[in-house]
């Protein structure tokens, strides 16, 4: 019986070519290639979460446009070009004396774009291997960056269009030699000289832009003098490259993040920014529903198509169902596997900073407890105000963790939400952090500590949440609000330390009323049931008479009735918390069915 071969799948690569050539599962996004032609701004900036295909979209925005050359910089004849057949289709060597077919893109019906294929210079500059701990050591990655940028057209060192004095200066870059002013200049004079080589204006493609910046800012961006130093060579650059630049044909930025009050796009006024709130270009970075049903239906999945919708559904951006492609690509390399798959490709320190903020968790909580918060968003996110709700939020949304929903669009107000299980996973998770920062213990200290209930140990889990809150970061001097806060995320907490082990479900109608929290073992698992319901008094002399008084609204209201219906459930632990400052009560009861 003949063995069906899985599709090849090739995640993680920025490169279209090693795309096309080595994965039988590809979606097509040639059509941005039409829409920046249209493209009335001589400059555009996209931002987009990470891993949302800004690289290998500039990478096919590349292998578009770029004259094929040889050594001596002279273009290749058409037999031996090979970047139009990535776009019109044919057959393609890929070595060991063998050819594969390629099939025409999109992007192929489009005559006007045609025409233009392969008729331009164009430069690429990446930065997201720039960071450093100082002013000097970006300053140092900028210089590698441009080092790079330089190679990849180091023909023009053997061109007779250029005369020895802009060779000289074309070897300073090669040699990792030059000081900032040349480091300003860098873009702006590589331009000149591809314009000379050509006669042909270039297209200027920047990738991550933002990544050194926001970097800086973690690293020292306490010290103003530094990081101004910074933001003022970033200017330089950007200014002399895309302001009233001759010998632009058209510039494309990527970053996640508008940076305001860096003033880095301040004097140019030929630019156009477009985020993830924007509709134009809202299909091109994600995939849409239908790329995702496609995608479902040419990879045989041991999970269902609907479950996998679930996990990783889609966001809505500019009026689009978008869905995160790493996510996607990544569970279909994996027969349909379900996993965080984003979780663990890379962040930025910025949003740790949000994550952990004693200001969001009011928030945060409420997000991972399935609520929708309505906040004002800024397309464009200053320094100072990360450590601000609307900063933060809006730091969030451009990083790919919130969801927005219009509710006064002409007041920039939106409704903002957990996208999918995927993201409030990550809610969770660091939600759990920040907690676990308040009591001063690790992720695996409170996971033993947390499973003392399950294992029915009430009386040891009391005293150890008594110590721990003594010991915890003073209420006293952080006002009650921040103590209710912290025991709202305690709770929550602790249920996603043992969301593996139950079926959680807060605020759920049972009964003749709602408990706080309900955990039912799944099967195989557990067969203890727990039901929590918590209290926070004002007077710790009120403690022990307020969780007297949750247990028996959890018996009055008969909680327990949803529970009853699981035969694999053999016992019952109703629990009642009453908190006051750094005092708790505990009043339980144990049910054997």
């Amino acid at each position: 019986m003949a063995t069906t071969l899985s599709p090849r799948i090739r995640t993680g690569t920025d490169d279209f070519k090693n795309l096309l050539l080595h994965s039988d599962v590809f979606v097509d996004k040639s059509l941005l290639i039409q829409e920046l032609l249209t493209e009335s701004s001589e400059v555009i900036l996209i931002t987009r979460p990470r891993r949302w295909g800004k690289s290998l979209n500039m990478d096919m925005i590349r292998k578009f446009f770029e004259l094929e050359v040889n050594k001596q910089g002279d273009p290749l004849p058409k037999t031996a070009k090979l970047n139009h057949l990535l776009f019109i289709g044919g057959e393609v060597n890929v070595g060991f004396d063998e050819t594969t077919i390629l099939h025409p893109l999109k992007i192929a019906d489009n005559s006007y774009a045609i025409k233009r294929q392969g008729q331009f210079p164009v430069m690429v500059l990446n930065l997201k291997d720039v960071k450093g701990s100082n002013d000097q050591e970006i300053e140092t990655g900028i210089g590698i960056a441009l080092k790079n940028t330089y190679n990849q057209h180091d023909y023009l060192l053997h061109s007779t269009s250029i005369n020895l004095h802009d060779k000289k200066g074309f070897q300073i870059y090669l040699n990792e030699e030059a000081t900032k002013p040349y480091l300003k200049q860098g873009l702006r004079f590589l331009s000149e000289l591809l314009y000379k080589h050509f006669n042909q204006k270039v297209y200027m493609l920047i990738d991550e832009y933002d990544t050194p910046i926001n970097h800086a800012y973690i690293k020292f961006g306490h010290q103003s003098d530094v990081f101004d130093s910074v933001l003022e060579l970033f200017r330089g650059i950007l200014g002399s490259a895309l302001k009233s630049n001759p010998y632009l044909e058209k510039g494309l930025i990527t970053g996640i993040l508008r940076i305001a009050k860096a003033n880095l796009f301040s004097d140019l006024n030929n630019i156009r920014e477009y985020t993830l709130l924007d509709k134009r270009y809202a299909s091109f970075y994600g995939f849409t529903q239908a790329e995702v049903d496609t995608l479902l239906t040419q990879v045989a999945t041991e999970t269902a198509p609907a479950t996998i919708q679930d996990w990783y559904n889609g966001y809505s951006f500019g009026g689009e169902i978008i869905y995160n492609p790493w996510s996607i690509m990544q569970c279909l390399a994996s027969q349909g596997t379900l996993d965080y798959y984003w979780l663990d490709s890379g962040g930025t320190g910025l949003i740790d900073k949000a994550w952990l903020a004693d200001e969001m968790q009011e928030d945060l909580q409420a997000l991972v407890m399935g609520k929708a918060i309505t906040s004002p968003i800024t397309k464009q996110i200053s320094f100072p105000d990360i450590d601000k709700p609307i900063g933060l939020l809006s730091l969030l949304l451009f990083s790919g963790y919130l969801n927005p929903m219009p509710y006064q669009v002409e007041e920039h107000i939106y409704q903002l939400s957990i996208p999918n299980k995927e993201i409030a996973y990550i809610y969770k998770a660091r939600m759990l952090q920040w907690v676990t920062n308040q009591l001063h213990m690790d992720r695996s200290s409170y996971y033993a500590f947390v499973h003392l209930l399950p294992a029915g140990h009430i009386e040891a889990f009391k005293e150890k949440l008594q110590t721990l809150l003594q010991t915890a970061t003073s209420f006293y001097q952080t006002g009650s609000a921040k103590a209710e806060l912290f025991y709202s995320g305690f709770m929550l907490g602790m249920l996603h330390m043992l969301a593996s082990e139950y079926t959680i479900e807060s605020e759920i109608e049972t009964g003749s009323g709602r408990a706080d929290m309900l955990l039912i073992p799944q099967i195989g698992k557990q067969s203890n049931a727990l039901i929590i319901e918590y209290k926070i008094a004002k007077d710790p002399i009120n403690l022990d008479k307020m969780a007297q008084a949750g247990l028996a609204q959890i018996q009055d209201r008969q909680y327990a009735s949803k529970i009853k219906r699981h035969l694999h459930v053999k016992k019952i632990t109703k629990l009642a918390f009453a908190f006051c400052g750094k005092e708790v009560a505990v009043a339980y009861q144990v049910d054997n069915l």
